[in-house]
Protein backbone atom coordinates (compact mmCIF):
# COMPACT_ATOMS: atom_id res chain seq x y z
CA UNK A 1 0.00 0.00 0.00
CA UNK A 2 1.31 3.52 -0.75
CA UNK A 3 2.70 5.44 2.21
CA UNK A 4 3.55 8.93 3.35
CA UNK A 5 6.94 8.77 5.07
CA UNK A 6 7.63 11.66 7.44
CA UNK A 7 11.30 12.03 8.31
CA UNK A 8 12.19 13.47 11.74
CA UNK A 9 15.34 14.88 13.25
CA UNK A 10 15.81 15.15 17.02
CA UNK A 11 14.71 18.79 16.74
CA UNK A 12 11.52 17.73 14.94
CA UNK A 13 10.62 15.24 17.67
CA UNK A 14 11.09 17.94 20.31
CA UNK A 15 8.84 20.29 18.29
CA UNK A 16 6.04 17.79 17.72
CA UNK A 17 2.86 19.18 19.26
CA UNK A 18 -0.84 18.40 19.52
CA UNK A 19 -3.51 20.96 18.66
CA UNK A 20 -6.28 20.90 21.25
CA UNK A 21 -8.86 23.20 19.67
CA UNK A 22 -11.19 22.70 16.71
CA UNK A 23 -9.66 23.68 13.36
CA UNK A 24 -12.67 25.13 11.56
CA UNK A 25 -11.25 25.01 8.05
CA UNK A 26 -10.06 21.40 8.31
CA UNK A 27 -13.50 20.40 9.61
CA UNK A 28 -15.19 22.18 6.70
CA UNK A 29 -12.98 20.61 4.04
CA UNK A 30 -13.11 17.15 5.61
CA UNK A 31 -16.89 17.29 5.97
CA UNK A 32 -17.24 18.27 2.30
CA UNK A 33 -15.34 15.12 1.43
CA UNK A 34 -17.52 13.02 3.77
CA UNK A 35 -20.49 14.12 1.65
CA UNK A 36 -18.87 12.49 -1.37
CA UNK A 37 -18.89 8.91 -0.04
CA UNK A 38 -20.97 6.75 2.30
CA UNK A 39 -18.35 5.59 4.82
CA UNK A 40 -18.12 6.44 8.50
CA UNK A 41 -21.09 4.74 10.10
CA UNK A 42 -23.78 6.13 12.36
CA UNK A 43 -22.54 9.65 13.23
CA UNK A 44 -21.98 10.54 9.58
CA UNK A 45 -25.07 8.79 8.25
CA UNK A 46 -27.22 10.95 10.50
CA UNK A 47 -25.32 14.09 9.51
CA UNK A 48 -25.56 13.31 5.78
CA UNK A 49 -29.30 12.76 6.15
CA UNK A 50 -29.63 16.19 7.75
CA UNK A 51 -27.56 17.71 4.93
CA UNK A 52 -29.84 16.17 2.29
CA UNK A 53 -32.92 17.45 4.06
CA UNK A 54 -31.47 20.97 4.34
CA UNK A 55 -30.38 21.01 0.70
CA UNK A 56 -33.83 19.91 -0.48
CA UNK A 57 -35.35 23.16 0.79
CA UNK A 58 -32.42 25.60 0.47
CA UNK A 59 -31.15 26.53 -2.98
CA UNK A 60 -28.35 28.66 -1.55
CA UNK A 61 -27.03 25.69 0.40
CA UNK A 62 -27.17 23.47 -2.68
CA UNK A 63 -25.06 26.00 -4.55
CA UNK A 64 -22.60 26.23 -1.66
CA UNK A 65 -22.19 22.44 -1.51
CA UNK A 66 -21.63 22.23 -5.29
CA UNK A 67 -19.00 24.94 -5.10
CA UNK A 68 -17.07 23.31 -2.27
CA UNK A 69 -17.30 19.82 -3.76
CA UNK A 70 -15.69 21.24 -6.91
CA UNK A 71 -12.75 22.78 -5.06
CA UNK A 72 -12.36 20.08 -2.36
CA UNK A 73 -12.98 16.73 -4.08
CA UNK A 74 -12.70 13.42 -2.28
CA UNK A 75 -9.45 12.53 -4.02
CA UNK A 76 -5.72 12.18 -3.48
CA UNK A 77 -5.37 15.98 -3.79
CA UNK A 78 -7.22 19.12 -2.79
CA UNK A 79 -5.74 22.64 -2.57
CA UNK A 80 -3.72 23.56 0.51
CA UNK A 81 -5.02 27.13 0.58
CA UNK A 82 -8.39 25.87 1.90
CA UNK A 83 -6.75 24.96 5.23
CA UNK A 84 -4.51 27.91 6.17
CA UNK A 85 -1.76 27.23 8.70
CA UNK A 86 -2.33 30.26 10.90
CA UNK A 87 -4.66 30.17 13.88
CA UNK A 88 -8.31 30.67 12.91
CA UNK A 89 -10.42 31.77 15.89
CA UNK A 90 -13.64 32.16 13.88
CA UNK A 91 -15.07 31.52 10.43
CA UNK A 92 -14.64 35.12 9.26
CA UNK A 93 -10.90 34.97 9.97
CA UNK A 94 -10.65 31.57 8.30
CA UNK A 95 -12.42 32.69 5.12
CA UNK A 96 -10.31 35.85 4.96
CA UNK A 97 -7.17 33.70 5.23
CA UNK A 98 -8.37 31.47 2.39
CA UNK A 99 -9.23 34.42 0.15
CA UNK A 100 -5.92 36.18 0.85
CA UNK A 101 -3.93 33.38 -0.82
CA UNK A 102 -1.27 34.90 -3.14
CA UNK A 103 -2.40 34.77 -6.79
CA UNK A 104 0.49 32.56 -7.91
CA UNK A 105 -0.21 29.97 -5.20
CA UNK A 106 -3.94 30.11 -5.93
CA UNK A 107 -3.39 29.40 -9.60
CA UNK A 108 -0.86 26.61 -9.08
CA UNK A 109 -3.03 24.78 -6.56
CA UNK A 110 -6.35 25.09 -8.39
CA UNK A 111 -4.78 24.11 -11.72
CA UNK A 112 -3.80 20.74 -10.20
CA UNK A 113 -7.46 19.76 -9.74
CA UNK A 114 -8.18 19.05 -13.44
CA UNK A 115 -11.93 18.68 -12.93
CA UNK A 116 -14.36 16.91 -15.24
CA UNK A 117 -17.66 18.55 -16.12
CA UNK A 118 -17.90 21.96 -17.74
CA UNK A 119 -19.65 24.00 -14.98
CA UNK A 120 -17.05 23.09 -12.34
CA UNK A 121 -14.19 23.43 -14.81
CA UNK A 122 -15.26 26.91 -15.89
CA UNK A 123 -15.68 28.16 -12.33
CA UNK A 124 -12.34 26.68 -11.21
CA UNK A 125 -10.61 28.30 -14.18
CA UNK A 126 -12.00 31.67 -13.06
CA UNK A 127 -10.95 30.94 -9.47
CA UNK A 128 -7.41 30.05 -10.57
CA UNK A 129 -7.17 33.43 -12.25
CA UNK A 130 -8.30 35.18 -9.09
CA UNK A 131 -11.43 36.64 -10.70
CA UNK A 132 -13.48 38.59 -8.19
CA UNK A 133 -16.76 36.85 -9.09
CA UNK A 134 -15.24 33.40 -8.46
CA UNK A 135 -13.64 34.54 -5.19
CA UNK A 136 -16.94 36.00 -4.04
CA UNK A 137 -18.68 32.72 -4.83
CA UNK A 138 -16.12 30.80 -2.75
CA UNK A 139 -16.48 33.24 0.14
CA UNK A 140 -20.26 32.93 0.08
CA UNK A 141 -20.10 29.14 -0.15
CA UNK A 142 -17.78 28.82 2.84
CA UNK A 143 -19.96 31.07 5.01
CA UNK A 144 -23.26 29.40 4.03
CA UNK A 145 -21.85 25.89 4.37
CA UNK A 146 -20.31 26.55 7.78
CA UNK A 147 -23.33 28.37 9.18
CA UNK A 148 -25.78 25.69 8.05
CA UNK A 149 -23.92 22.38 8.22
CA UNK A 150 -20.98 22.74 10.63
CA UNK A 151 -21.71 25.44 13.19
CA UNK A 152 -24.83 23.70 14.63
CA UNK A 153 -22.61 20.69 15.40
CA UNK A 154 -19.63 22.52 16.92
CA UNK A 155 -20.49 21.36 20.43
CA UNK A 156 -20.42 17.70 19.36
CA UNK A 157 -17.28 18.25 17.27
CA UNK A 158 -15.53 19.96 20.16
CA UNK A 159 -16.60 17.27 22.62
CA UNK A 160 -15.31 14.56 20.29
CA UNK A 161 -11.93 16.26 20.01
CA UNK A 162 -11.71 16.84 23.77
CA UNK A 163 -12.51 13.20 24.47
CA UNK A 164 -9.86 12.15 21.95
CA UNK A 165 -7.24 14.59 23.19
CA UNK A 166 -7.69 13.66 26.83
CA UNK A 167 -5.96 10.35 26.23
CA UNK A 168 -3.35 11.84 23.90
CA UNK A 169 -2.46 14.57 26.39
CA UNK A 170 -1.97 11.99 29.12
CA UNK A 171 0.19 9.89 26.82
CA UNK A 172 2.25 12.96 25.92
CA UNK A 173 2.85 13.72 29.60
CA UNK A 174 3.93 10.15 30.29
CA UNK A 175 5.94 9.29 27.17
CA UNK A 176 6.69 12.59 25.41
CA UNK A 177 6.27 13.35 21.68
CA UNK A 178 7.44 9.89 20.64
CA UNK A 179 4.57 8.41 22.62
CA UNK A 180 2.13 10.33 20.41
CA UNK A 181 3.87 9.17 17.26
CA UNK A 182 3.99 5.55 18.38
CA UNK A 183 0.29 5.37 19.25
CA UNK A 184 -1.13 7.66 16.58
CA UNK A 185 -3.33 5.01 14.98
CA UNK A 186 -3.48 1.72 13.10
CA UNK A 187 -2.75 3.50 9.83
CA UNK A 188 0.64 4.69 11.12
CA UNK A 189 3.93 3.09 12.11
CA UNK A 190 6.67 4.85 14.08
CA UNK A 191 10.11 3.42 13.28
CA UNK A 192 12.48 6.18 14.42
CA UNK A 193 13.25 8.48 12.76
CA UNK A 194 10.41 7.85 10.24
CA UNK A 195 6.65 7.95 10.74
CA UNK A 196 5.00 5.89 7.98
CA UNK A 197 1.34 6.62 7.21
CA UNK A 198 -0.98 4.67 4.90
CA UNK A 199 -1.72 7.15 2.11
CA UNK A 200 -3.28 7.39 -1.36
CA UNK A 201 0.15 7.88 -2.94
CA UNK A 202 3.83 7.35 -2.13
CA UNK A 203 5.67 10.45 -0.93
CA UNK A 204 8.36 11.56 1.52
CA UNK A 205 8.15 14.60 3.77
CA UNK A 206 11.37 15.85 5.39
CA UNK A 207 10.58 18.10 8.34
CA UNK A 208 14.05 19.61 8.50
CA UNK A 209 13.77 20.90 12.06
CA UNK A 210 10.36 22.56 11.62
CA UNK A 211 8.55 20.01 13.79
CA UNK A 212 5.09 18.56 13.17
CA UNK A 213 1.69 19.70 14.39
CA UNK A 214 -0.81 16.88 14.97
CA UNK A 215 -4.41 18.00 14.38
CA UNK A 216 -7.30 15.74 15.44
CA UNK A 217 -10.30 16.13 13.13
CA UNK A 218 -13.89 14.97 13.73
CA UNK A 219 -14.77 14.71 10.02
CA UNK A 220 -11.46 13.18 8.90
CA UNK A 221 -11.85 9.54 7.80
CA UNK A 222 -9.83 6.67 6.33
CA UNK A 223 -6.27 7.93 6.94
CA UNK A 224 -4.28 10.92 8.23
CA UNK A 225 -3.81 13.83 5.82
CA UNK A 226 -0.84 16.12 5.20
CA UNK A 227 -0.55 19.27 3.11
CA UNK A 228 0.52 18.72 -0.47
CA UNK A 229 3.19 21.44 -0.46
CA UNK A 230 6.23 20.23 1.54
CA UNK A 231 7.38 23.83 2.04
CA UNK A 232 4.32 24.81 4.10
CA UNK A 233 4.37 24.41 7.91
CA UNK A 234 4.07 20.62 8.39
CA UNK A 235 0.82 19.27 9.82
CA UNK A 236 -0.71 15.82 10.04
CA UNK A 237 -4.49 15.77 10.39
CA UNK A 238 -5.76 12.49 11.80
CA UNK A 239 -9.19 10.92 12.34
CA UNK A 240 -10.51 10.62 15.86
CA UNK A 241 -11.73 7.23 17.05
CA UNK A 242 -15.27 5.99 16.51
CA UNK A 243 -15.75 5.80 20.31
CA UNK A 244 -14.97 9.50 20.66
CA UNK A 245 -17.57 10.42 18.03
CA UNK A 246 -20.22 8.20 19.60
CA UNK A 247 -19.60 9.57 23.07
CA UNK A 248 -19.57 13.14 21.84
CA UNK A 249 -22.90 12.55 20.12
CA UNK A 250 -24.52 11.60 23.41
CA UNK A 251 -24.82 7.95 22.40
CA UNK A 252 -22.60 6.63 25.19
CA UNK A 253 -23.19 5.90 28.82
CA UNK A 254 -26.89 5.03 28.84
CA UNK A 255 -28.88 2.74 31.12
CA UNK A 256 -26.82 -0.35 30.23
CA UNK A 257 -23.71 1.21 31.76
CA UNK A 258 -25.64 2.28 34.85
CA UNK A 259 -27.00 -1.24 35.19
CA UNK A 260 -23.49 -2.64 34.91
CA UNK A 261 -21.64 -0.23 37.19
CA UNK A 262 -24.35 1.39 39.26
CA UNK A 263 -25.72 4.88 38.68
CA UNK A 264 -23.05 6.74 40.69
CA UNK A 265 -20.08 5.00 39.13
CA UNK A 266 -21.55 5.35 35.63
CA UNK A 267 -21.99 9.08 36.26
CA UNK A 268 -18.40 9.40 37.49
CA UNK A 269 -17.11 7.48 34.46
CA UNK A 270 -18.97 9.80 32.10
CA UNK A 271 -17.77 12.83 34.07
CA UNK A 272 -14.07 11.99 33.64
CA UNK A 273 -14.27 12.00 29.83
CA UNK A 274 -12.55 15.39 29.91
CA UNK A 275 -10.57 14.66 33.06
CA UNK A 276 -11.55 15.64 36.59
CA UNK A 277 -10.21 15.95 40.11
CA UNK A 278 -11.73 14.23 43.11
CA UNK A 279 -13.02 17.55 44.44
CA UNK A 280 -14.41 18.57 41.05
CA UNK A 281 -16.18 15.24 40.60
CA UNK A 282 -17.68 15.54 44.08
CA UNK A 283 -19.21 18.87 43.08
CA UNK A 284 -20.50 17.53 39.75
CA UNK A 285 -22.00 14.33 41.13
CA UNK A 286 -23.18 15.80 44.43
CA UNK A 287 -21.44 13.38 46.79
CA UNK A 288 -18.62 13.63 49.31
CA UNK A 289 -14.98 13.56 48.09
CA UNK A 290 -14.37 10.45 50.19
CA UNK A 291 -17.20 8.68 48.38
CA UNK A 292 -15.76 9.77 45.02
CA UNK A 293 -12.38 8.33 46.05
CA UNK A 294 -14.02 5.00 46.85
CA UNK A 295 -15.80 4.82 43.47
CA UNK A 296 -12.77 5.99 41.46
CA UNK A 297 -10.73 3.28 43.19
CA UNK A 298 -13.18 0.64 41.99
CA UNK A 299 -13.20 2.09 38.46
CA UNK A 300 -9.40 2.27 38.46
CA UNK A 301 -9.05 -1.34 39.61
CA UNK A 302 -11.36 -2.33 36.74
CA UNK A 303 -9.12 -0.54 34.25
CA UNK A 304 -11.79 1.99 33.28
CA UNK A 305 -9.95 5.09 34.52
CA UNK A 306 -6.44 6.12 35.50
CA UNK A 307 -5.41 8.49 38.28
CA UNK A 308 -2.44 10.87 38.27
CA UNK A 309 -1.44 12.40 41.59
CA UNK A 310 0.28 15.77 41.82
CA UNK A 311 0.98 16.77 45.42
CA UNK A 312 -2.49 16.75 47.05
CA UNK A 313 -4.52 16.68 43.81
CA UNK A 314 -5.75 13.47 42.15
CA UNK A 315 -6.63 13.86 38.45
CA UNK A 316 -8.80 11.11 36.95
CA UNK A 317 -9.04 10.28 33.24
CA UNK A 318 -11.01 7.67 31.32
CA UNK A 319 -9.00 4.86 29.66
CA UNK A 320 -9.54 3.36 26.19
CA UNK A 321 -11.34 0.47 27.91
CA UNK A 322 -13.57 2.95 29.73
CA UNK A 323 -14.40 4.61 26.41
CA UNK A 324 -15.30 1.23 24.90
CA UNK A 325 -17.61 0.45 27.82
CA UNK A 326 -19.40 3.77 27.43
CA UNK A 327 -19.65 3.43 23.66
CA UNK A 328 -20.98 -0.14 23.90
CA UNK A 329 -23.64 0.98 26.38
CA UNK A 330 -25.04 3.71 24.13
Amino acid sequence: MPQLRIHFTDADIARTRLRLEVDLMWEIVSSVQVLQHTDGGLPFDLWRRGVRESMSRDGGLRAAVRTLVAVAPHAAYFPDFLTPARHVPDIATGVDAVLSTPPCALRQQVDRLRPTGSPAARWLAELARGRSVALKQLRQALHVYFRTLVEPHLQVIGDGLRIECAGWAQRYLKTGPEGLLKWLGQETSWQPPVLAVDYPLDRDLHLGGRGLELIPCYFCLHHPVALADPLLPPVLVFPIRVESRLLAGGRGGGDHVSALLGATRATILRSVLHGGTTTGLARQVGIAPATVSHHTGVLRDAGLITTDRHENVAEHLVTPLGLQVLAAGR
